[in-house]
């Protein structure tokens, strides 16, 4: 009996110990024409083992091309349609595309936050310019207790939004308010009072 701890690792799981076995027998066919039918077939057997719906015909068969090739260690010698890969091009990572933060100052307040700091900071003093201004506080009150679980930070709420609004707006006293910002139900609460039915109806 033979076991899977003596046999050589498999490159790509996916495809089985039975398709490696053919990769390997068609690296050992001499005569050029066989070896590029019997690649086309086992091309045909990995499409059906790993069929997947949707996306693009070619990308798809170029990908398979690209596994029969290491698979067989790079060593197999075919007529492939695609260019043929090489361990490094395979390795290769894509490049990190970066993140178009378009000049977000805090992050977790998103831009839409920020925007509407910057037209409350243009109106003219007043009523109208206090009532939003409270109604972007507690905004940023909400954002602020979402992405951090402590007692919520007067003074750095009052410190953030004079740094959204580039020193324009000072949280003065009438701009306070006492209304504790309610979190998103993120389903541990509902889970918790399930838990509670449960033992009261076996009692």
């Amino acid at each position: 009996m033979e076991y899977n701890t003596i046999r050589t690792p498999l490159v790509i799981r996916e495809y089985g110990r039975s398709v490696q076995n053919m990769i390997d027998f068609v690296c050992t066919i001499e005569d050029r024409e066989k070896r590029n039918d019997m690649a086309q077939s086992i091309i045909r057997v990995m499409s059906q083992l790993c069929q997947q719906d949707g996306g693009n015909k070619e990308d798809r068969e170029q990908q398979l091309y690209d596994h029969l090739f290491a698979m067989s260690g790079f060593k197999l010698d075919i007529d492939s349609p695609y260019p043929i890969p090489t361990q490094e091009t395979l390795n290769k990572k894509p490049a990190i595309v970066p993140y178009p933060t378009n000049g977000i100052r805090l992050k977790h307040y998103g831009r839409s936050l920020q925007r509407m700091v910057a037209k409350a900071s243009e109106l003219p003093e007043g009523g109208e310019k206090t009532a939003l201004v409270r109604l972007l506080i507690v905004q940023m009150k909400r954002a602020y207790m979402l992405w951090n679980q402590n007692i919520l930070d007067e003074h750095l709420i009052a410190d953030q939004l004079q740094i959204l609004s580039d020193g324009k707006i000072i949280y003065t006293a009438d701009m306070h308010t006492d209304i504790v910002p309610e979190l998103p139900d993120i389903g541990y609460a509902k889970k918790k009072k399930k838990k509670k039915k449960k033992k009261k109806q076996q009692l």
